[in-house]
């Protein structure tokens, strides 16, 4: 190939990288933000134990609702992507099935549920609830899956950004007609998801004709067959990587009491959402310029693509978290209000614990690579065990401090053993030169913006927010430009030295 044709090619890729990740941004972004808003309402209408309860049923839904969707997911990522039209009103039809098998579950679940409400009425019925929230929750996720498979990146974004609206909406409703009600704010959440799944089935075709015309037939038990297969073998690593990344919410309050159970939901979710906003659309753009170049036999390309991707991440995610130790305190204030200002300091370190988690997806790429679900599923085994001993050590001690330290240990460790056996696939290279300058600088900008914070101490929550976020881009700026203004200094001097000889 011509230089002028690779060229134009990377151009090509390029074009259509940005293509896909404009939409999925703002989808994302839109998804992310609109739930800081949902966030901001709940916090200031429902007591720190209130609001701890809510944020644990939604993680246990999450959690459930991976457990019951999550292999028809993989497998439809997996089959649904690239296929032909003939090939994929087939697949589509193996994933109504797979649909249709998953909610017949839940409705015998939902039966059990409304007999528990004869022993305890209010135990009963939550439970119930949570069911229908776990259907939701799991056909919302599933047709998303289906939307991305197909590359239809708008219809994705305005699903996201949709039913994010639409949360919002019906829990502003509950919260002004049945206040105090967990269970009306779960059915709220329920109500959301569905509709955005009714439109999403409708873009992705699901309710097509010459679908629906295949779903009796035998070629679609084989392919439904071959879903369940691959994706059973995904599951168990997906559950473990979720627990690992959510046990640690789910025992702080059993180890901390509802109170700290409140804190700490309300700093994990607004910190998720600010990580989800940088890291899913990268990966979703990303993912197939790297599968691809492993899929031609270029592991040279895939090792440099994946070594400049982390060490872009890593570097991002330290400014991230000094920005976030910087203005912890006046975000706090302005997206949480001040009952619940004592979650600043809980800001960084699950912002940090976070992005590690986040970054395992990219850590461990060579072994999707190589299809090791085994090794992929023993190291999300040990992440989730390490998070919940450390956990159940620390969490009684330090309070929520001790439950973010378990999860930044968990996460870390995840990208660290991925990282050391998925070299030995591609050896990609981290410039950690660069990721210790960029780390330091951001510290010690957000240490300087932290010594001049009294200067808008009595400023509106708004003007505070936007000064220390001003200040801290002020200072991690000027350090960088001085930084790079030296080295290239250096450079030259150098240069010119080895010119003289």
């Amino acid at each position: 190939m011509k230089a002028g044709d690779r060229g134009g090619a990377g151009a090509g890729r390029l074009r259509k990288t940005w293509s896909t990740y404009v939409p999925y941004a703002l989808g994302i972004g839109g998804n992310a933000g609109l739930n800081i808003v949902l966030l901001s309402l709940l916090t200031r209408r429902l007591e720190p134990s209130l609001y701890g309860g809510y944020t644990v049923a939604i993680t246990a839904i999450v959690l459930a609702s991976s457990v019951a969707g999550q292999w028809l997911q993989q497998a439809t990522g997996r089959y649904l992507a690239g296929a032909s039209r003939r090939a994929a009103s087939y697949a589509k039809a193996a994933v109504l099935r797979g649909a249709g098998a998953i909610l017949a579950v839940l409705a015998a679940l939902y039966v059990l549920a409304r007999v528990a409400e004869w022993f305890d009425g209010r135990a009963g019925a939550l439970w119930s609830i949570c069911v229908i929230a776990i259907a939701a929750q799991t056909l919302f996720t599933l047709v998303g899956t289906a939307l991305q498979s197909e590359q239809r990146a708008w219809p994705y974004a305005i699903q996201q950004a949709c039913a994010s609206a639409l949360k919002i909406a019906f829990s502003l409703l509950v919260c002004r007609l049945w206040q105090n009600d967990v269970g009306a704010l779960l059915l709220a959440v329920a109500a959301a998801q569905c509709l955005g799944a009714a439109f999403g089935m409708l873009r992705a075709g699901l309710f097509a004709s010459d679908v629906r015309d295949k779903l009796l037939s035998r070629r679609t038990r084989m392919v439904f067959h071959k879903l369940r297969i691959y994706g059973g073998a995904m599951t168990l690593w997906f559950i473990f990587m979720n627990l690992a990344m959510y046990c640690d919410r789910l025992l702080v309050r059993a180890l901390a009491g509802p109170e700290m159970a409140g804190l700490y939901g309300a700093a994990s979710t607004l910190v998720v959402g600010s990580v989800n906003l940088v890291m899913a659309p990268i990966l979703a753009a990303a993912w197939p310029q790297l599968m691809g170049a492993w899929n031609a036999r270029n592991e040279q390309a895939a090792a440099r693509q994946l070594g400049d991707l982390l060490t872009w991440l890593l570097c991002a995610g330290a400014v991230l978290v000094a920005l976030v130790d910087a203005v912890a305190v006046p975000a706090t204030r302005l997206f949480l209000g001040d009952k619940f200002g004592a979650a600043a300091t809980l800001l960084p370190l699950l912002l940090a614990s976070s992005f590690c988690f986040s970054l395992g997806p990219f850590f461990h790429k060579p072994l999707e690579f190589k299809e090791r679900k085994a090794v992929m599923c023993t190291i999300a085994a040990l992440a989730l065990l390490l998070n919940g001993v450390l956990s159940f050590v620390l969490t009684p001690r330090f309070g929520g401090v001790g439950a973010g330290c378990a999860a930044l240990a968990a996460g870390a460790s995840y990208c660290a053993v991925s990282g050391l056996i998925g070299r030995s696939i591609v050896p990609w290279r981290i410039r950690f030169d660069w990721l210790a300058a960029v780390a330091v600088l951001a510290m010690l900008a957000a240490w300087a913006t932290h010594q001049v914070a009294g200067v808008w101490r009595d400023a509106g929550k708004f003007w505070a927010l936007v000064a220390a976020s001003g200040v801290f881009a002020v200072l991690f700026a000027i350090a960088v430009a001085a930084v790079w203004a030296m080295s290239r200094a250096r450079r030259r001097f150098y240069g010119g030295a080895l010119k003289s000889r």
